[in-house]
Order: structure tokens, then sequence, then C-alpha cells
């Protein structure tokens, strides 16, 4: 099947990848594996499956885009060795970090984690990973859809630190950050949706004022990197007044639950307790909208 959605045409990029196989071929055979020019061209190669399968995830070819992901991952891991042993280790896990967000798109929340585990720990052995946070915060949203909220605020804590520290490349890493923007807005903060995301954690833990706190904090950061009229800006402005709506009628239908218990209940206090039972909406994975 050929068609052009978002930029690109199928058969242009499987025609691509098919030229870049072949001419990655003629040059081991020529060179071998160790000469600098093949070692770029793998790097490019392995690359390009992962941009290329990510553009198949915004369509839900899923089993395309799987395709390509595995044919990245025998080339990385081939008894064939490429390039130096970090090089690998930062592409494979750029390449589990894009199968985990396949999985995590079609519902296989378990196989997702894994993967995205899988990634994390080559990314701790690697000097050349240059987007963790980005691995923390897919990790975050996939335990937060498995009702792991505590576990899902470790990782968002963690990868504010790194972003904190500096350890961001800023740049977007090949697939990963396509992914994680989740096919919507390409143009956002990673630190506006960290801190978005620990605020779902936090309301989904009952920590309201932390909620809060983090809820306006990624509307502040959200504001100063993109603009106050940027439509990210404008979502999770809208999604802090919401929250905000939300923890006040669940602290007064606390308040009335109290009262209840001590048998002094009004029907104010009646209508309070049945508009106090809402609850937050998903982790933000970067887009128009933050949602589940």
């Amino acid at each position: 099947m050929s068609h052009d959605d978002g930029g690109f045409t199928e058969g242009g990029l499987l025609d691509s990848i098919v030229f870049m196989e072949q001419s990655l071929a003629q040059r081991v055979q020529a060179f071998g594996t160790e000469e600098g020019e093949t070692v770029r061209q793998w790097k490019k190669l392995c690359t390009e499956y992962n941009i290329s399968a990510m553009k198949y995830l915004q369509t839900d070819e899923f089993d395309t885009a799987l395709d390509l992901l595995n044919r990245a991952k025998q080339l990385i891991s081939s008894p064939v060795k490429f390039g130096e042993i970090d090089d690998r280790r930062k592409l494979l896990a750029i390449t589990y970090n894009n199968m985990s967000c396949i999985f995590k798109r079609r519902g296989l929340l378990k196989t997702a984690l894994g993967y995205a585990e899988k990634a994390l720990k080559l990314e701790t052995q690697s000097t050349k990973a240059d987007n963790p946070a980005c691995t923390h915060l897919n990790l975050c949203a996939i335990l937060s859809r498995l009702d792991r909220h505590r576990h899902a605020l470790e990782h968002c804590k963690c990868a504010l630190d790194l972003i904190r520290a500096g350890n961001f490349s800023g740049a977007e890493t090949p697939g990963l950050m396509n992914a994680f923007h989740d096919g919507e807005e390409p143009e956002s903060s990673i630190l506006a949706v960290c801190y978005h995301n620990m605020a779902v954690e936090h309301e989904h833990l009952g920590e309201y004022d932390k909620a809060l706190q983090a809820y306006y904090k990624s509307v502040e950061v959200a504001g100063m990197e993109l603009g106050p009229d940027h439509p990210v800006t404008s979502a999770f402005a809208e999604r802090a007044d919401e929250a905000q709506a939300n923890l006040e009628a669940k602290s007064s239908a606390a308040r009335a639950g109290r009262a209840a218990r001590k048998g002094k209940l009004t029907e104010y206090d009646k209508k309070l307790l049945s508009v106090g039972g809402k609850t937050p909406r998903g982790t933000a994975r970067g887009g128009k909208t933050p949602r589940g």
C-alpha cells in the first residue's frame, strides 16, 4: 500500500530504506565494518529505521513499524559489530523505547513496560545516551496507566532531576520524541510536560496541594518556553483551572463527609459529596491537549 500522509509516502520510505540497506552491505563487503564511512552509514540506517517506524506508528500501521524496529534491533545486535559499544547501546535504547511506544499505543502495557525498562538499563550503561529523561517520562506514562502511581511519580522526579542537571540534549532523538508527542503538536516543552505529569500522579495519590503546585508550574514553564498564547500553554492552563475546581470540590466533599459522620449532613453537603468524586486525567504526552 502506498499513500501520502503527514508529508511522507510509504513506498518512498521503504524504497529509501532498501537502498540504504544495499549500500551498507556493499560498503561492508568492500571496506569492512570498522571503516569510518561504513560506521556512519550504519548509524544512519539504524536512525532511519526508527524515524520511519514512528511515522508508521502515527498512522497506526503497527506491523510495519514493528518490522522496521526489529530490523534495527537485528542490525545493532548482530554478531558483526559496528561502531563503539556505547553507540550500540544508545541506538538499541532508542529502538527499545520506540518498541515500547508501539505496545503502549496498542494497550499492551506490560510489554511496553518491559521494553522501556530495557531502554533505561541500556541508557544507564552508555555515556552517549542523550535523552534518558524521555525514557523516564515514558515509564511514568505506562506505570500511570497500570495504576502504579507512586512508581510513576518517582520516574517523573528522575526525569525532572535529569532535565535540571542538563542531561537532556534539547534536540530531537530520532523517533523517540515523535512518539513522545504521539503525533500531535511537535513543539512542546519537556519540562512543562514533566511538571504536568507530576501533578497528575500527585492527584492520583491524593496529594492535592502538591498537585496544584505542579499544575501551575507546568503552565509557568510552558508560558516561558513556548509563549503564553501557545496551544500547549493554553491546554495546561485549562487543565490547571479544572484541577483547582475539582480539588476544591474534593476538599469540600471531604469536609462534608466528616460532617456526615458526626450526623450533621445538610442538603448542601449532599450536593458536595455528589460532585467530589471526579478522578484526574491521565499523564500528558505533549500535544495540543493533555490526555491519557
